[in-house]
């Protein structure tokens, strides 16, 4: 009975590593929609919709049936205190359906961490979700080289010039994921130890991680996020800061080599700088004023998950460009009030806080990897204050499930 019991979980394990590995590939879907109306509902459907519906649902069985056991996984009081939030809101909402629908988003991400954590038993498991993560971005890698080397892309509103995006709906989630997967291979990079090697001997492992690299930084570039750019280099930052003095050379050097090389950057920087009254830079400000005050006629609670752009219709318009809050924290202020902008502050905060205590306690090569996952934590969450990072499902899906099986595998290390 416990073979069985046994092989249907590790089952369990692998069928989750699958939808994470092909996820972002399947992220531009999002955009073919289909609605679908009934004398009682009407909502809109498409595949990413029914894969994450899945997701919750297997999430919530096991949550279900393992509540106690649940109770040992790290962040598990501030998620689930952030998640029975969201899901009060539904009922006092501006649009219950838009806040179902956004609340089954969420929490497939929290419980897909909750299911790895769990499941995952070994090092062996942690070695197989590292390698599955890295994979999961070679579909979108290949159509952004196309992309880039066709000269095709999505054309920014403001400057006019072309921004890849792969597999991606936009440019932006396709850099903040292809940061994200930077940041796991230059630690794998710096590392000596042989197990994080992954497939590869030490030296052609740092040869393909070099090139993998490389392309990795043409290919964020190639999207012109800016915020994408400030994770790099805010990463490259903190390697320099606790590990690697002449990492702030090079970093500080590459700035200056992509910006006189880039005329689409030095504009872009001189927006950044100079507050171009025409740029995206000037419109997230106005929009923030704009929106803001809305807090104080719901401060607690908010007016319901999801429902940040429905207020943004209504007391803005469409004239004014997208609707987005480009600003997680605000975002959730608006959508689930400041008990929920606490909520998610715990999540944050508990997290960055395991890394570094992960971080302090690991030994030689393995401090390198510590520090880039925690490194990448905190160029990410920087990045909620300026863009839509909690929108993008397929590098929640991969951060989440990554962050379950450092936890765990340390959890198990420490005994």
């Amino acid at each position: 009975m416990e073979e069985v019991k046994n092989k249907t979980r590790k089952s369990l394990f692998y069928f989750l590593l699958f939808w994470v590995i092909i996820r972002p590939s399947l992220d531009i879907l999002s955009q073919k929609e289909i609605k679908i109306s009934t004398p009682f509902l009407n909502f809109n459907f498409n595949v990413n919709i029914f894969l994450g519906s899945w997701i919750f649902l297997i999430g919530f069985l096991f949550l279900i049936r393992n509540l106690k056991v649940l109770q040992s996984t790290a962040l598990f009081y501030p998620i689930i205190l952030f998640l029975s939030l969201s899901f009060a809101s539904i009922f006092y909402s501006l649009d219950s359906s838009v806040s179902l629908r956004e609340f089954i988003r969420i929490a497939g991400i929290f419980l897909l961490y909750f299911l790895v954590y769990q499941l995952m038993e070994n090092k062996k498991d942690w070695f197989l979700l590292l390698k599955i993560i890295l994979v999961s971005y070679f579909l979108p890698a290949v159509f952004a080289v196309f992309q880039l080397i066709s000269g095709r892309g999505l054309v920014d509103e403001f400057g006019g010039f072309y921004r890849i995006y792969g597999t991606f709906a936009h440019p932006n989630p396709f850099a903040f994921y292809a940061f994200f997967i930077f940041g796991l291979v230059f630690s794998l990079l710096l590392t000596k130890d042989k197990e994080l090697k992954l497939w590869f001997k030490e030296k052609d492992g740092k040869i393909i991680l070099g090139i993998s690299a490389v392309i990795l930084t043409f290919l964020i570039l190639a999207t012109y996020s800016r915020s994408a750019l400030a994770c790099f280099f805010g990463f490259i930052f903190i390697f320099g800061i606790f590990k690697y003095r002449k990492l702030l050379l090079a970093g500080f050097s590459l700035f200056w080599v992509i910006y006189f090389s880039s005329p689409v950057f030095q504009e872009r920087i001189w927006e950044l700088i100079t507050l171009d009254p025409y740029g995206s830079v000037v419109w997230r400000l106005r929009f923030w004023r704009d929106m803001i005050p809305l807090f104080f006629w719901h401060p607690w609670f908010g007016y319901g998950l999801g429902v940040f752009t429905k207020l943004a219709e209504f007391y803005r318009g469409f004239k004014f460009g997208s609707l987005e809050a480009h600003n997680d924290f605000l975002k959730i202020l608006l959508e689930n009030g400041i008990l929920g902008l606490l909520a998610y502050f715990w999540i944050i905060i508990g997290l960055l806080l395991c890394l570094f205590k992960i971080f302090i306690n690991s030994q030689n090569s393995q401090k390198i990897f510590s520090l880039g996952l925690l490194g990448i934590s905190m160029a990410l969450f920087g990045a909620s204050f300026f863009d839509n990072i909690l929108r993008v499902t397929a590098l929640q899906w991969s951060f989440w499930v990554l962050m379950a099986g450092w936890l765990k595998i340390n959890q198990i290390k420490s005994g």
